[in-house]
């Protein structure tokens, strides 16, 4: 076997790994990095392959919430940017650009992301890909939505909707809902936003993470509208799945629990949640 060929069937593994990436199947990602990894490991060099191996592995740690490695591959991130902003390969650049929007976002600099985001958004045609266009979209949509510009956020984001559910990438779509619905509550249509979310809720059986942002994603609308009990009542469904309680966001939806507890005269509890 050549090395040119070599080259080519280790690409053909890393866009299956990144695929599976998108498709949020993380079992199956991290099983194709592991042959994608022995591939690039036997193959003659070849810096455009290699940039992007590091670049998929990038993304896979994002999926995997690796925050830690994400952090440590930042001066990887580095060397491959100076290759891909002198490289006239537009599919390198777009990763370049979009994963360096990941990071950003990661660290929420999102101003900065912003700014990455359109420069990758310049070459994403060239993909020719839907289901990176609905990621591209999904990821635009939330930073303009932390950034509190809701119709550009809600533009971006039914797209990523529309397209992922033409794909039949449930836990995306799903995804994509939640944000929509948070648009909707933050723009004060709480019964617009409660309805998508339960219709949401209807279909995420097979996904625990998502179903807790779900319920997460009701109490916080409650909250905003001061129905502090219906608010408490989701809080714990959420802290109830396991997968959400020792998540990152599990912290945040315990903090939420507590002040709901006092704002409704349960000191006692309140005070107790808090200090969990």
């Amino acid at each position: 076997m050549t090395a040119t060929v070599q080259s080519q069937i280790a690409g053909a593994k890393i866009v299956e790994w990144y695929s599976s990436i998108i498709a949020k199947q993380l079992d199956q990602a991290t099983a194709l990095k592991e042959e994608a990894k022995d591939l690039v490991t036997q193959m003659e060099k070849n810096d455009k392959i290699l940039a992007f191996y590091s670049l998929v592995s990038f993304r896979h740690d994002i999926l995997a919430t690796q925050f830690k490695k994400v952090e440590e591959n930042s001066a990887k991130l580095a060397e491959i940017g100076e290759l891909a902003e002198s490289s006239l390969d537009r599919t390198l650049n777009y990763f370049y650009y979009f994963v360096s929007a990941q990071k950003e976002y990661v660290h929420e600099r999102y101003r900065s992301a912003i700014k990455l985001l359109r420069k990758a958004e310049k070459f994403l045609a060239c993909l020719h890909d839907d289901a990176e266009e609905a990621e591209f979209s999904m990821y635009a949509g939330v930073l303009f939505y932390r950034l509190n510009q809701y119709p550009v956020a809600a533009s971006y984001m039914e797209e990523a909707y529309r397209i992922f559910k033409r794909l039949n990438y449930e836990e995306s779509y799903l995804n994509a809902q939640i944000v929509l619905a948070g648009i909707d509550s933050e723009l004060g249509h709480s019964e617009k936003a409660q309805v998508r979310l339960k219709e949401a809720l209807s279909e995420s059986d097979k996904y625990p993470v998502v179903r807790g942002l779900i319920y997460r994603a009701i109490a916080l609308d409650h909250i905003r509208n001061e129905r502090y009990y219906e608010a408490e009542d989701n809080l714990q469904l959420a802290l109830s799945i396991k997968e959400h309680a020792n998540h990152q966001v599990g912290a945040k939806s315990q903090y939420n629990l507590g002040n709901v507890l006092l704002r409704q005269g349960k000191k006692e509890e309140g005070l107790g949640s808090l200090l969990l």
